[in-house]
């Protein structure tokens, strides 16, 4: 067996990484167990292989000392012979980064057809090149993240200052009709029905506003921990197509959003009030 072949085999199919504390299904294949975890529906009471689909129960997951023992020997191994790794075609050491492939090659693959006319870097210069990128795409996402957090968080205040006009103008509507109690008890609540439809209208756009930004705000946050965990990785990995990753960053939209000065439009508007407290008066 080949060592890349002999790799694959230490390798789990869920993360692509070398095992971690490997256990078996019924089914016979082998997946780290964190990872095993991560893709069970506990509410289900079995999972599937994502290999082959097959079902097993979670009791039946046993721990593959033996495949352990080996991962870990082939884990120390490899960081025993150095960061440098080998071209998979024609094993040699990976000095080139391709620029339309995005991804590292060997002096070889430069010379193919394949690479002939596409623009070559030295993978160190790469390396750099592209963590800067990276560094650089994750501080305007910060910028961006800190932007959509300060709107939510003048969404917040504002909502407060919703409630407090909302329970002021209630208390206004009471007085105003609780004059006229007797006379205008239908209209009185009426017009509270219409300040509390337009309170529940505007809680709702209110909630939108929230929704839209909570959502703004963890996408950033998703493509910050991707972006942070590329600009960190090592040389191989950072390189393994990191324009993708740019692209996403550049193309992520903007914050556009403005809060929403809100007040209450339903107000005590009673016709004729003077002539109705003739009335009242009267009628004492």
């Amino acid at each position: 067996m080949e060592a890349e072949d002999f790799q694959d085999e230490l390798t789990c199919s869920i993360c692509l990484d070398y095992f971690q504390d490997p256990v078996s299904i019924e089914c016979g294949h082998n997946f780290c167990r964190h990872c095993l975890n991560r893709s069970w529906t506990p509410s289900v009471g079995y999972l599937l292989c994502p290999e082959c689909r097959q079902q097993s129960t979670p009791r039946a997951m046993r721990p593959n000392w033996a495949l352990a023992r080996i991962t870990d020997k082939r884990r120390r191994g490899r960081q025993g012979a150095g960061s440098q790794e080998l071209c998979r075609r024609h094993r040699e050491p990976l000095r080139l980064f391709c620029e339309v492939d995005q991804r590292p090659v060997c002096l070889v693959c430069r010379e193919s057809q394949e690479h002939q006319a596409h623009a070559m870097a030295p993978i160190d210069e790469a390396f750099e090149d592209y963590r800067k990128k990276l560094v650089s795409a994750e501080s305007r996402l910060a910028v961006k993240m800190k932007m959509a957090m300060q709107l939510q968080d003048t969404e917040l205040k504002n909502a407060t200052k919703w409630k407090e006009k909302i329970k002021n103008q209630e208390m206004r509507i009471s007085t105003e009709f609780s004059k006229l109690h007797h006379f205008l008890a239908d209209e009185e609540q009426l017009i509270l029905q219409r300040l509390r439809e337009e309170d529940e209208e505007t809680q709702k756009k209110m909630n939108e506003n929230m929704l839209m930004l909570n959502q703004i705000i963890t996408s950033l946050k998703k493509l910050m921990l991707e972006v942070g965990a590329k600009s960190q990785a090592s040389t191989l990995e950072l390189l393994q197509n990191p324009k993708h990753v740019l692209t996403r960053c550049e193309n992520q939209d903007d914050v556009n959003y403005s809060p929403e000065v809100v007040n209450v439009k339903t107000v005590c508007q009673i016709p004729m009030m003077k002539e109705m407290l003739k009335r009242f008066r009267g009628s004492m």
